[in-house]
């Protein structure tokens, strides 16, 4: 379970500025409202923590030590972190407030859909620490959605980590793979 202090989240223009790690202070993590604009709270990082093998699209994966916890209501969650893989097929819920296409601004409400965990060929024969999701049609992560969530059977089993050509291509979205990192984000849980 991600704790009260804690988020799990992709490295990807998040926390580096080409291979620089960003200082903590930079960042803050929107809770509490599905619109950036209107509600919620805005929690301050006190460190960022990026996997030691990041690089190169493998291990994009960080965890963002909270200044204060969150306060928990019917809004604002923890998640459960998935501890066995997706299975191929299966149905996964991602989230973020990317662009809402390719060359198109952000969006300033929380936007989501479901995916569908296919074959790792999908994405070039990605890495064993990473997840390959498509769709049917021409949605998708897009470029501001990496460290979003992709959910599965309301436990956190995937990070946004890239696209493949642009927004809602022909092409799967490649996503660091919550069970192969558990005992990694674990140690910063404890």
């Amino acid at each position: 379970m991600v704790r009260r202090s804690s988020v799990v989240v992709g490295l990807v223009l998040v926390a580096f500025l080409g291979t620089v790690l960003l200082p903590a202070f930079k960042f803050g993590v929107h809770a509490g409202s599905a619109h950036l604009n209107a509600g919620g709270k805005l929690f301050k990082v006190r460190a960022v923590y990026p996997h030691e093998g990041y690089g190169n699209f493998q291990h994009d994966i960080a965890v963002m030590e909270m200044k204060e916890p969150f306060a928990f209501d019917k809004y604002i969650q923890p998640i459960e972190l998935m501890d066995e893989e997706v299975p191929l097929g299966g149905e996964v819920v991602i989230s973020g407030y990317g662009r809402v296409g390719s060359n198109e601004p952000v969006s300033p409400a929380l936007l989501y859909t479901s995916m569908f965990v296919v074959e790792d060929e999908n994405c070039n024969s990605i890495s064993e620490g990473l997840m390959c999701i498509d769709k049917e049609g021409s949605y998708g992560a897009c470029n501001g959605d990496s460290g979003g969530p992709a959910a599965y059977d309301g436990k956190l089993a995937g990070v946004a980590n890239f696209i493949i050509d642009h927004c809602g291509g022909n092409f799967a979205d490649g996503y660091a793979k919550v069970s192969f990192y558990q005992d990694w984000i674990r140690q910063f849980l404890e």
